[in-house]
């Protein structure tokens, strides 16, 4: 066989080629630059760069190839499975073996994002889906005065959230098994049983595991042929919770209806419960908003502007005098400095003199200086984007461990003076059980939870993407599409990377597309 020669795998492997070399190169260069990234007269776009990137594109140009081949030559098979007796149990497994790491963190593990909708539930849904909010804030209170602590509902809640959370990985494994092959579907029930981080976000008080596996399921519809009864179903509840869960829900689920429509050449049921769901995810929220004059923070969804912003004045570009005034009013000019870090742009936003209400009165003005600073400095302004989006595209294969697992427990003393930076740390539960076997339990399912890094995953889907195109199966590109949209979504709008928990799709989806790379027969 033939590795090198000219053909639709080179001429593929090559436009791939184009785009993973400029990541390999930058991956490596802000990694050796370190905290200098953020020193005035460090750049990070020069001129010398592109000398290397050719080089980088050349090499990558002559070992794709014939990798890419070597996959499109492994062995594939493909044994169908029909309707099994065994779901139910498979299903309570699945769920009870994750109640003995739930009780290690009793009521459960969360963030400073869940304990601010505990206690402010309303207010909640200026930043956060207002479903979840009013979900967590008022079952906390009637927790606190029916049992004179939130921690009964909590648990509850998290233990509902597990069970449907195992129920929808279950029926992925079925789905697999039934369109697949069994000899695919065990390994995958014991890859999502087993691995500590999957177990971490179906009982974590966090809104990403269900997220999570919206997406995934979607990523089963996409790869379906032809859509039923029950299809529409699933794609109705399945939109409804990605609308629910996070803001750029909507998008995802808009983007994905729409190519959905354009492949299955139908557009009028995938509008309709585009439209539903749309509206019951976002209005009830806007109504509150409206009750009380509330008005959803503009900073939420400018975070790159901001960096961009941001990054001109700590490296000394161009500024109208305009640009600078406004700049100074909404944070004064030494305290923006002092707070901008290149990967998140969470310590300027937060910064309690940061005037976010005036931003919400200024929006154009805003707009208009950003467009106008862009122009005067757009060496700048792409290495701002660079920064502040790094982990997402970067080749790094560790997860940057930002709010990547969740072990703090939020029982009533853990969240008397609870921090941010307790997001990332370790604080068992006090539910009565022997402290060896607690804090066994509660190390495996914390320090155990690790996985690639959301950059390194991005590029094994865009790399599974090129082997179904190359390989005639390019339906198959649909199914990775909601990995794809996720992250577009984060690309354009991120507040921080290295937060993993945005990204955590990936572990759930890849097995999928591994799956259905092997899969030889038309499903």
């Amino acid at each position: 066989m033939k590795l090198f020669r000219w053909d639709r795998a080179c001429r593929a492997s090559m436009v791939f080629a184009f785009f993973l070399s400029p990541a390999a190169w930058y991956t490596y260069k802000i990694d050796s630059m370190g905290e200098k990234v953020a020193e005035a007269g460090q750049a990070i776009l020069t001129g010398h760069d592109g000398g290397v990137l050719l080089l980088l594109f050349l090499l990558f140009s002559a070992v794709l190839p014939p990798f890419v081949r070597l996959w499109l030559t492994l062995p594939c098979q493909s044994e169908k499975g029909g309707e099994s007796p065994f779901f139910l149990p498979a299903f309570l497994l699945m769920a009870l073996w994750q109640v003995p790491f739930l009780l290690s963190l009793y009521p459960a593990p969360g963030m400073n994002d869940t304990l601010f909708m505990m206690e402010n539930p309303l207010y909640g849904g200026v930043q956060f889906p207002w479903l979840y909010s009013l979900l967590y804030g008022y079952g906390s209170m009637a927790g606190k005065y029916l049992f004179g602590s939130r921690e009964p509902v909590i648990f509850l809640f998290s233990l509902v959230q597990l069970l449907l959370y195992a129920w929808g990985l279950t029926k992925i494994v079925f789905w697999v098994k039934r369109r697949h092959s069994r000899y695919a579907a065990i390994p995958l029930y014991f890859y999502f049983l087993l691995l500590p981080i999957i177990g971490n976000y179906g009982m974590a008080a966090v809104r990403d595991g269900l997220f999570s596996l919206c997406l995934a399921g979607f990523m089963v519809l996409m790869a379906e042929e032809s859509w039923g009864k029950r299809e529409y179903i699933f794609l109705s509840l399945l939109s409804l919770g990605l609308m629910l869960l996070r803001s750029n829900g909507v998008y995802i689920v808009f983007f994905l209806m729409a190519v959905s429509s354009f492949y299955r050449k139908s557009w009028k049921k995938p509008a309709a419960i585009f439209i539903v769901c749309a509206f019951a995810a976002i209005l009830p929220g806007r109504m509150i908003l409206s009750c009380h004059h509330w008005e959803p923070l503009f900073q939420e969804s400018m975070a790159i502007p901001l960096q961009q912003m941001g990054r001109v004045l700590v490296m000394g570009g161009e500024r109208s005098d305009e640009t600078a005034l406004l700049m100074n009013h909404l944070l004064p000019e030494e305290k923006w400095k002092k707070d901008y870090s290149p990967a998140t742009v969470d310590f300027v936003k937060w910064d309690d003199d940061f005037r976010r209400n005036d931003l919400n009165r200024e929006k154009a003005a805003f707009l208009k200086a950003w467009i106008d600073t862009g122009l005067k400095n757009p060496r700048i302004y792409v290495e701002g984007w660079m920064t502040e989006t790094y982990a997402l595209w970067n080749l790094d294969p560790l997860e940057h461990g930002v709010q990547s697992r969740f072990g703090w427990a939020l029982s009533d003393e853990n969240t008397k003076n609870m921090k941010p930076s307790d997001n990332d740390m370790l604080a068992l539960g006090d539910f009565p059980i022997p402290f060896g076997l607690k804090a066994f339990l509660g190390n495996y399912t914390y320090s155990g939870s690790r996985f690639l890094g959301s950059g390194l995953c991005l590029w094994i889907t865009l790399f599974f993407c090129l082997l179904f195109y190359l390989s005639g199966r390019r339906r198959f590109i649909l199914a990775a599409l909601p990995l794809l949209a996720n992250t577009a979504t984060l690309l354009l709008s991120t507040p921080a990377s290295a937060v993993f928990r945005y990204s955590f799709a990936y572990v759930l989806g890849l097995p999928l597309l591994l799956i259905l790379f092997f899969l030889r027969e038309e499903i």
